[in-house]
């Protein structure tokens, strides 16, 4: 193997295992019942559902608003109304939360936590789910 294949394949390495982590280390985890426990405190807490309207709207957390992963890191200015409460972020399986988490932590938003086991946790749970309504399409 040649020295420049070696720094090449070293390099690939380097820029997948740092992506790994960046998506891993957004924030710190919320478990389901600390978050169910700051929703019967009525605590500050914004929950964020960054999956599509699709998905959102076949079912999500309770008092939860659906803003695009995609969106969230392209204008994470979008929750600047949000920006002195708890933001909790989840999608299906965590890696869309992931981007987002992350894209609010670099915009210095302080108080921004991933749920642990995302929407497929929630519902394997068989916690409450709410629905959109078929007529305003909201929550």
């Amino acid at each position: 193997m040649s020295w420049t294949t070696l720094i090449l394949l070293s390099v690939v390495v380097a820029i997948v295992a740092f992506r790994w982590y960046t998506i891993r280390s957004g924030g710190p985890d919320v478990s389901q019942t600390e978050l169910l426990d700051w929703i019967k405190q009525d605590s500050d807490t914004c929950i964020l559902d960054v999956r599509s309207p699709g998905e959102f709207d076949s079912g999500h957390v309770p008092g939860a608003i659906n803003i695009g992963h995609k969106e969230v890191a392209a204008n994470p200015d979008l929750l600047k109304p949000h920006a002195d409460k708890k933001i909790v972020i989840y999608c299906e399986m965590g890696v869309r939360a992931r981007i987002a988490q992350n894209a609010l932590v670099k915009a210095g938003f302080s108080s921004v936590y991933h749920l642990t086991g995302d929407m497929a946790a929630w519902r394997r749970a068989d916690l409450s789910i709410e629905h959109a309504n078929p007529k305003t399409g909201t929550g």
